[in-house]
């Protein structure tokens, strides 16, 4: 819940719902309240990034990039060919952007729906949650503008590296070519490098190598350097807030850059006693312009390879070779990506004079997004020489507009009886273009992307669309003497992408809160000083296909006629038209348990819930019979074309814990922690409903990892379950010592992916949980938050730690990630031998993922007290970490929340020390 007015009395807080805000005592739903104040002690780049574990049924993935913002997702995943991702609503109105473009500075409350009861007013865009955004109003200081003003600087480094071999290096030639049945003598180790590896082992005396560590080719401490000023007043009549930001991001990997720039006016005006205007706009510019090398590629460098020639020009084979490249050869000579938007908003509040809480809201917003792309490959790229040169300019852009008209009831009545009554009738359209210019076979590069008319070869490619959607709303909240609350919603919803059949959808909820505390039988508690309970039952629909989707689509392509150039233009059917393709549908049940003691010492929320999603949108193959063929692949037969339709069931249920204590509490020193944690579980309760095998139970759909009775994020695949030794006698043909041992599910003396898969486990996590210890002494504050995602029982499996099956494992004149490889002096080994790719049958083990991370630190002194007397009401200076350590049991790679493991292209994650300055005057 989000606090708008600070009490003493729970009665008088209120909290942000869909469409308006309610009494806290009232709320019959799941919502979840972020506490910004204290995580925003640790600078980032956008607000997911600030709430991240700290609210739980709030799931945010790692991020690895300058200026990416990660995956989010609430309790679990309820599609499997729809979208997952909730809805943002931003100051009331959905949101139809990037959560990058808000600067967390700008905000001052962040609230989840998450479930029917609380999400049902947003109807078909509801199924996945919501998350409400509410950003800063206008304040002022003793009726004066206040100004703020925070500067940022950050140092960063690679959370954990990914190894290569240096000192190793010879020992792992030897290794390999032993296990190939070669000599492998360490008195001849010159002989087996590649001619460019020769010549700089011999430049030096004591053969010292030329790229002392590949990583440093690719790899670079990265910094952070952000501004964010503001000014804001309020008097009776209106407020303001303008605020100017200001980002520029140099990640860990080589031309990882990021710079934002974004601006924000937040203005509100009583023009009469029933009459308001509200205009809110803001502008973001995100530039992630910069090729990176290929970090594949930095991996197999040689430490005995030349990345220059005499003339310092780039040499493309740095190691003789041809199998891989100079890993700068893959930076592209001209390279420029701009993620810009533009938001409006209009709101015109009418406060009807003679009807008493009667009024009505009329809200028109604007959201125009344009991205702008540009790449040239001349000389010295990869890309370049193989085509003689190579360019790639784009642009889209796409302008959402939304129409709400609002009109609210809301009035107590005998001091008893609180009606809150609302109607919405909302309309929304997107419209959006798209188009790509590529060319290839340039005489010169001096134009670079300027000059694609001078290729040789070109292809343009355009698109574009439209859609619209109309939403109703009814929603009567209703409370008795504070005790008892409930709400009730139905919402109407069309859409343009359905089906002719099915443009319209229904949904609805109801849910009730009992405030125990306020009963007379509570009175004399001495214990508990917050108890209620609630429950809520309902329905939320998910909207999310493309906008063509149930419309029959055709593909063109080419058919050759023998050796000659010639060739005809063809059509085809690539996907069906379903006109009877409807909604997914949520249902669930939500049970939760708000309750606080010891004078609120210990407080907090329990909640449980229990859904069931239905008439699944998925893609299915369509029978060969109707003549429909996906356009066809160079070196392929032709795929069958595909249809939507509705099938099956998945069922979510799981736990929720929110714990917050204040253990210590005295005039000079506080210590309070929190504790989040969340559990979820999903199943697949029917698919199809085939039974074509005939053995009396529905059959599933293994080539998409589709099981009945498992989970999402199944894993099927062959299993592990040990290595061959030297010793065996049994082992299978085709295998030799140090090869992986698989299990022959059907005892033929072979492992054949039809009969010899099987459930290995999943990809999703156990649990989640996070724990925030916040200290205060005077004026210094502390900050320490450890946050864990947890795997155990199979569950957070992932195969990216598998280096075996890296290209170039087997080879010496390619560099790769160190790893525990068999040989016989070490038979005890994680991983099997290096030409691991010979064997007959292949696999990988599935690792957990588990981590525990110390993800924020933040070390806090206020000196308020020493520079109030220069008029300056606020000086607090900061020094944080972010992504500081993982402690990951069972992962050898670099860091399992972004699942990159111990291969040649993993990519690091960032570690950033920050040092910050906020000040208000």
């Amino acid at each position: 819940t989000v606090r708008l007015k600070e009490s003493s009395s729970q009665l008088d807080e209120v909290v942000v719902v869909g469409y308006g805000t309610i009494a806290k005592q009232a709320v019959t739903g799941a919502v979840a309240e972020a506490d910004l104040e204290t995580y925003n002690r640790v600078p980032v780049n956008n607000i997911i990034e600030t709430v991240k574990g700290t609210l739980p049924g709030l799931n945010v993935e790692g991020i690895n990039r300058a200026g990416a913002v990660a995956d989010i997702t609430i309790r679990g995943q309820n599609s499997i060919g729809a979208s997952n991702s909730p809805l943002i609503v931003v100051d009331g109105i959905i949101y139809n952007g990037s959560l990058g473009d808000i600067r967390p500075d700008d905000i001052e409350n962040l609230t989840v729906l998450k479930d029917a009861s609380a999400a049902a007013v947003y109807g078909a865009r509801s199924a996945n949650g919501v998350i409400l955004i509410e950003t800063k109003k206008g304040g002022g200081i003793n009726g004066k503008p206040r100004f703020n003003l925070k500067l940022v600087n950050s140092i960063s480094n690679q959370l954990e590296p990914n190894p290569v071999y240096t000192k190793g290096w010879f020992q792992n030639i030897l290794d390999i070519r032993e296990a190939q049945g070669l000599d492998a003598d360490p008195n001849l180790i010159r002989s087996y490098l590649t001619e460019e590896e020769q010549k700089n082992y011999d430049a030096t005396p004591d053969h010292q190598f030329s790229i002392p560590d590949p990583n440093d080719i690719g790899i670079r401490d990265g910094f952070m350097r952000t501004v964010d000023f503001s000014v804001s007043n309020s008097t009776e009549k209106s407020n303001y807030f303008i605020s100017l930001g200001l980002t520029n991001q140099e990640g860990v990997v080589l031309n990882d850059d990021f710079r934002q720039y974004t601006a924000r006016i937040n203005h509100s005006s009583n023009l009469t006693d029933w009459l308001n205007l509200s205009v809110l706009a803001s502008a973001s510019l995100r530039d992630f312009s910069g090729s990176e090398p290929s970090l594949s590629s930095v991996t197999r460098l040689s430490p005995y390879a030349s990345l220059y020639d005499e003339n310092g020009d780039l040499i493309r084979f740095s190691q003789t070779t041809t199998s891989t490249s100079n890993p700068l050869y893959a930076i592209a000579s001209e390279h420029s990506r701009l993620s810009n938007s533009l938001n409006g908003a209009i709101k015109l509040r009418f406060d009807v004079p003679w009807v008493e809480g009667l009024s009505y809201t009329t809200t028109y917003s604007n959201n125009f997004r344009w991205n702008k792309n540009r790449t040239f490959y001349g000389e010295f790229t990869s890309r370049g020489d193989d085509n003689d040169g190579y360019g790639d300019r784009s642009y889209s852009d796409n302008y959402y507009r939304l129409f709400d008209n609002l009109i609210t009831f809301k009035r107590l009545f005998a001091q008893k009886h609180a009606f809150d009554f609302t109607l919405l009738y909302s309309v929304e359209q997107t419209d959006w273009e798209d188009e790509e210019l590529i060319a290839s076979g340039f005489d010169n590069y001096a134009l670079g992307s300027y000059g694609l008319a001078n290729g040789t070869n070109q292809a343009v490619d355009t698109g574009g669309g439209e859609s619209a959607a109309i939403g109703q709303l009814a929603r009567l909240n209703y409370s008795y003497d504070n005790r008892y609350s409930f709400t009730g919603t139905v919402r109407r919803d069309g859409y343009s992408a359905f089906s002719e059949n099915n443009k319209w959808g229904v949904f609805s909820s109801l849910g009730a809160n009992w405030n125990i505390t306020n009963e007379n039988f509570m009175a004399d508690s001495k214990l508990f000083n917050t108890l209620s309970l609630s429950a809520s039952y309902g329905s939320v629909g998910n909207r999310s296909i493309d906008p063509y989707a149930t419309l029959a689509r055709i593909s063109t392509g080419k058919v050759i006629f023998g050796d000659s150039n010639d060739y005809a233009v063809t059509q085809g059917i690539s996907s069906l038209a379903n006109n009877s393709l409807g909604w997914e549908k949520t249902t669930g049940l939500n049970l939760g348990l708000n309750f606080g003691i010891l004078n609120n010492r210990i407080s907090g929320r329990l909640d449980y819930y229990n859904t069931t999603t239905t008439d699944l949108i998925f893609e299915l193959p369509v029978p060969r019979a109707t003549g429909a063929e996906q356009e066809r692949l160079p070196n392929d037969l032709g795929e069958l074309a595909t249809v939507l339709d509705n099938i099956g069931e998945i069922k979510n249920h799981g736990f929720e814990l929110s714990l917050n204590t204040q253990n210590i509490v005295t005039p000079n020193f506080n210590w309070t922690s929190n504790i989040a944690f969340s559990l979820n579980r999903n199943k697949i309760e029917t698919l199809l409903g085939d039974d074509n095998d005939g053995d009396g139970k529905e059959d599933d759909l293994p080539q998409s990892s589709l099981f009945i009775g498992e989970s999402l994020g199944t894993i099927y695949d062959t299993r592990v379950i040990g290595m061959w030794q030297e010793n065996d006698t049994d082992i299978m043909d085709g295998l030799r010592p140090g090869d992986y041992m698989i299990e022959d599910l059907d005892g033929d003396g072979q492992i054949t992916s039809d009969v010899d898969r099987q459930i290995i486990g999943n990809t999703n996590p156990n649990f989640r949980w996070s724990f925030t210890n916040t200290f205060n002494y005077k004026n210094f504050s502390l900050l320490l938050y450890a946050y864990s995602v947890w795997g155990g029982n199979n569950w957070y499996l992932s195969g990216e730690n598998d280096p075996h099956l890296d290209f170039g494992t087997n080879r010496t004149d390619i560099n790769h990630p160190i790893y525990d490889y068999w040989t016989p002096t070490n038979t005890n080994a994680e991983f099997p031998r290096p030409d691991y790719s010979n064997a007959a049958y292949r696999s990988k083990r599935y690792y957990d993922r588990s981590f525990i991370k110390l993800q924020k630190v933040a070390l806090s002194y206020d000196l308020s007290s020493v520079v109030n007397r220069m008029g300056i009401e606020g000086f607090v200076l900061t020094l944080s970490a972010d992504n500081l350590f993982v402690y990951a049991p069972h992962w050898d790679g670099l860091d399992p929340e972004t699942e990159q493991g111990l291969t040649n292209d993993a990519r690091p994650s960032i570690r950033n020390f920050q040092l910050s300055l906020s000040l208000n005057f």
